[in-house]
């Protein structure tokens, strides 16, 4: 035998223990930690023959990783922002795509109604009258976006606000005094003084401030003012309509009461406007002028023995008589656009909806026969037409909504839903005492209840069958609801939550 040549090599081999005839199932995948390590071990490799471009890519990805962290939040906001925005599917419709729930809560001074302007919600801030400001609110955040303070001079107890072509215009003044009470008292009367100001909402920037004489007791604004307002105030127990364009001062015209109209400062007074005319009532009295010249509307020959004068939302002009039968009280509206014959004579007073899409074209009157087997009975007229084409069983004052083939009453603590075209009833929820406002979007019924022990809430109920949705428990403390814009939010002592 000859020699032996050298022994081989040893090689270590890595074994996979899978069978043949197995393979390609049942494979252990590699865990994150080995993942990781051969992205790692390749990265390191490519950076050791491309440095440069090692870097540039690092410094890519941290740069997108930035703009990433910067700019998705910005793009949620607006979208939510644009969402919030959304008008209703009608006018004064609200917006609900599910059960709402708090977005924000901010501190408030609750004594002055919140406003929206834009995507600002304007408020009052402050511990109270002597040192109060007005802020504006994200809408979508509720972050503050500016704080502008009122002054001392006048005293900013009686603040009052509204939108006036996209800038907001508020009446500041003192607290009401009666003068009959000071002057029993022997007390000197206090000079009556106000401010109008002009705010932009964006920016809180005051771009006018100046006096108006008297103490403001009612502001109001129409499209047909073309950004002018109307002030109604009392100064040395003498009642005056002021309309006024609150970008320059200028005065268009004066109207004042007549004899006969209360004219304290406590009195409550309510100006509306449309239709060409400016209407204030108060304790009964009523004043109506012409909203181009201030000119006093004349009541017709026939109209003597008014009892109530009051102004629809679509300018109409409604002048109202009692008279008193054997069976109860007789109630006759007459409907007119101020200064021709009346179009319509109808039983009752006319009602206007809360909320409604329009689709109806109803005229809704009530208190036919107060007393009377048919007292507070709701009836329906059509357009032109002397005689109603339903009328109500359930007795109401009010009605929630007419949206939807539906009308719903609010009688007696309950919620009536009738059939549009017949008026049968249809549904009834009842919730006592303590139902709050109501909303609706057209599909659903939105009520605030509040229950003694279990707090307030919000009820969805559906339109249609008035069977219940969805009930969304309000935050602790909460007075009421309020719709700003097409959404709904709580005030309660010292602060107002957004619901979405």
């Amino acid at each position: 035998m000859g020699a032996a040549g050298p022994s081989p090599a040893l090689q270590r081999v890595p074994l996979d223990e899978v069978d043949e005839a197995d393979a390609g199932t049942g494979v252990r995948p590699p865990s994150g930690f080995q993942r990781a390590a051969r992205l790692g071990s390749a990265w390191a490799g490519w950076r050791s023959r491309s440095p440069w471009r090692a870097v540039a890519v690092l410094v890519g990805s941290l740069g997108l990783a930035v703009t990433l962290a910067v700019t998705t939040p910005s793009l949620v906001t607006a979208h939510e922002r644009s969402t919030v925005l959304r008008p209703g599917a009608f006018a004064g419709a609200i917006r609900t795509s599910a059960v709402p729930a708090v977005r924000w809560t901010v501190t408030v001074d609750d004594r002055v109604p919140p406003l929206l302007v834009g995507d600002t919600v304007v408020v009052a801030t402050g511990p109270g009258p002597d040192d109060r400001s007005l802020a504006g609110l994200d809408v979508v955040t509720g972050a503050v976006r500016w704080q502008r303070p009122l002054g001392a001079d006048p005293r900013p107890a009686e603040v009052r606000c509204l939108e006036v072509q996209g800038s907001v215009a508020c009446t500041l003044g003192p607290d009401q005094v009666d003068e009959r009470v000071a002057t029993r008292s022997g007390l000197a009367p206090t000079q009556d003084a106000a401010a109008l100001v002009l705010l932009d909402p964006a920016t809180g920037e005051v771009l006018r401030r100046a006096a108006t004489p008297g103490r403001v007791v009612s502001l109001a604004t129409d499209d047909e003012l073309d950004g002018d307002v109307v002030l109604a105030a009392i100064a040395d127990g003498v009642l005056t309509i002021r309309r006024t364009d609150p970008a320059t001062g200028e005065v268009r015209w004066v109207a004042t009461r007549p004899s006969a109209f209360p004219a304290a400062s406590t009195s409550r007074v309510r100006v509306s406007v449309g239709g060409g005319l400016v209407v204030a009532t108060a304790e009964g009295s009523t004043l109506v002028v012409h909203l181009d010249d201030g000119v006093p509307v004349p009541p017709p020959a026939d109209a003597t023995g008014t009892d109530e004068t009051a102004l629809l939302s679509d300018g109409t002009l409604v002048r109202t008589r009692y008279r008193v039968h054997a069976v109860g009280v007789d109630v006759v509206s007459e409907l007119s656009d101020g200064d021709g014959d009346p179009w319509l004579t109808t039983r009752g007073v006319p009602v206007e909806p809360t909320v409604t899409d329009g689709s109806s074209a109803l005229v809704f009157t009530s208190s036919v026969l107060a007393g009377g087997p048919m007292g507070g009975r709701v009836r329906a007229y059509a357009p032109g037409r002397p005689d109603p084409e339903w009328h109500a069983l359930t007795p109401a004052r009010e009605i929630a909504v007419d949206a939807g083939g539906r009308v719903v009453l609010r009688a007696a603590g309950a919620l009536v839903g009738l059939d549009v075209e017949t008026g049968r009833t249809v549904w009834r929820r009842t919730f006592g005492l303590g139902m709050g406002p109501v909303f609706s979007d057209g599909r659903l019924v939105v009520v605030q209840r509040t229950s003694p022990g279990d707090g307030s809430a919000l009820v969805a109920l559906d339109l249609w069958s008035g069977a219940p949705e969805w009930v969304a428990p309000l935050p602790p403390g909460a007075r009421t609801v309020v719709q700003l814009g097409a959404h709904l939010y709580v005030v309660s002592d010292d602060a107002l939550t957004a619901l979405r």
